[in-house]
């Protein structure tokens, strides 16, 4: 069973990420169904692939991230207020602690922090002209949007810095810095949705499709790294 699952596991992966976007877009119950088994789906994939979950220190972060990640998808299975901010609380978190492992694999040092502090200001710019675009739709959640800007900004940023130490170089070029790029458009598609264009269920799928890719590309980044 171990071996078919880890044979399999990215493959049903896809098919449910597959179905949830097919249920989405026919409005069906199943969706709540599918959504919440894409990041235990990943667990389970980084967990047949890893020997030691606990060490370093830097992947159990990253594994805490993705836990909080499967909290934020229940919480955003139905979609009210009181479980939109407490889902994106949870992302917020998620953020910090994806942001946290890549520290772990290298941290910001005086003389290679100008592409981090570049990516940074290019990112809240970025964050600051879509927050004035949609401050007078967003009423009560504009100081929750802010803060969650900022934890995106300084996870994706985290991520560039890797690139800057030779021996994660590709891992973060082919698969931490293009899951933070995607995670980036993924959380412009919901801010749009959510308080411009009325929750429209195909922008939804396409939600659903880069956040399902972002997460791939970040649980192969992490495993690459922290082999």
């Amino acid at each position: 069973m171990e071996q078919v699952l880890n044979k399999r596991i990215l493959t049903i992966y896809w098919i449910v990420l597959l179905l949830h976007c097919v249920f989405q877009f026919y409005v069906s119950p199943y969706r709540a169904v599918t959504k919440p088994l894409l990041v235990p789906l990943l667990l389970t994939y980084l967990l047949l692939k890893d020997g030691n979950i606990g060490r370093p220190v830097g992947k159990a972060m990253f594994y805490v991230g993705l836990f909080l990640a499967f909290f934020g998808d229940v919480l955003l299975i139905l979609i009210n207020d009181t479980f939109f901010l407490s889902g994106m609380i949870a992302f917020m978190l998620m953020n910090l602690f994806y942001s946290l492992s890549f520290v772990c694999l290298h941290k910001p040092n005086l003389r290679s922090i100008l592409p981090f502090l570049v990516t940074m200001a290019l990112l809240l710019t970025l964050g600051f002209v879509i927050y004035r675009f949609l401050e007078e739709e967003m009423g009560d959640y504009r100081m929750p949007v802010m803060v969650y800007l900022f934890t995106l900004s300084l996870m994706i940023a985290f991520a560039v810095n890797i690139a800057l130490k030779k021996q994660y170089r590709k891992v973060a070029l082919y698969y931490l810095i293009p899951g933070a790029v995607i995670f980036m458009i993924e959380n412009i598609l919901v801010a749009f949705n959510r308080f411009h264009w009325g929750s429209d269920k195909d922008v939804y799928i396409a939600v659903m499709a880069t956040y399902g890719t972002a997460q791939y590309l970040m649980v192969k980044g992490i495993l690459k790294a922290y082999a």
